[in-house]
């Protein structure tokens, strides 16, 4: 009852803020001295911290000699959660990571984050997808697992750190991207950690599974159809897959054949050797009404 008085508070609050900002001048009086203070807080945006990874090199295969930038502290104010990994599709304890984008009606690019192994305050606070959270922790430009690095100097943007409750109730809409923009390291990243929408997809292998003595059949991928796409100088690793990583695909995702038509396909932009689109649920397919 505390927490749901608390949020409570906050999203009156927040709503009051927005009221004030939009009345500002009016029709009686003089406007406030001071501007009203934004809902999303005054620290940085996803979008003010991530960029172009400059240090991308093509000819260092085992990322021995990256320029990557250092570590640094943040704190990024205002961002909706997009989706929650409470999904273990292996077995092994792999989930708790947050996906987190810039709150805007309108989504651009380099606006989502992946927010790893997250601590909040107060402790025993739960988010949900469309609350609005403040994170305050270490950014970090990650190479890959010391057992091997993705290579060429590839990245993944990642903030670990603590989350702290703002607002519930956003509905921050995917961003329409074409299949092509997601090909290749230096295309994709643009949308890395992002909810991201494809239009007018076909399937293009039947499911592969990792492991299926596990009930999830471990990692679940599908691989979708490159018929037109320019796939010159794009490491296969880095051709887009869907995956099972934020819900159980294989048992309570729609069948997937080879020829399979999407109208659209939403999902968050992972990257992990490469690019996954992981849909949250049954609802981010959208089934074209033609017969593979």
């Amino acid at each position: 009852m505390a927490e749901a008085a608390s949020r409570m508070l906050v999203l009156v609050t927040a709503a009051a803020a927005i009221g004030l900002s939009a009345c500002s001048g009016g029709g009686g009086g003089d406007p406030p001295s001071e501007p009203a203070a934004s809902v999303l807080g005054k620290g940085l945006r996803v979008s003010d911290v991530l960029g172009e990874a400059e240090w991308f090199d093509a000819s260092d295969k085992d990322s021995v000699s990256c320029a990557v930038p250092a570590d640094r502290t943040v704190n990024i104010t205002g961002v909706t959660v997009t989706a929650l990994d409470r999904f273990d599709e292996v077995a092994d304890g792999a989930l708790g990571n947050l996906y987190v984008q810039d709150t805007t009606p309108e989504p651009g690019e380099y606006q989502g984050m992946t927010v790893f192994d997250p601590a909040f305050t107060p402790p025993d606070l739960r988010v949900a997808r469309g609350d609005v959270l403040d994170m305050f922790g270490v950014m970090t430009e990650f190479l890959g697992p010391s057992s091997g690095y993705f290579g060429k100097c590839k990245t993944l943007p990642e903030v670990g750190g603590t989350g702290s409750f703002r607002f519930e109730g956003s509905k921050v809409p995917p961003k329409t991207v074409p299949l092509q923009d997601i090909f290749g390291y230096e295309n994709a990243r643009r949308y890395m950690g992002m909810l991201i929408r494809l239009e007018d997809v076909t399937i293009g292998n039947d499911p592969a599974s990792s492991n299926d003595a596990l009930p999830s059949g471990g990692r679940y991928t599908v691989e979708l159809d490159r018929t037109g796409i320019d796939t010159t100088g794009v490491d296969v690793g880095d051709y887009p897959k869907i995956s099972n990583e934020l819900y159980d695909l294989k048992n309570e995702g729609p069948p997937l054949a080879k020829g399979t038509q999407l109208k659209s396909l939403t999902g968050v932009l992972t990257y992990f050797y490469g690019f996954k689109i992981a849909p949250r649920s049954p609802e981010d397919f959208e089934l074209s009404n033609v017969s593979p």
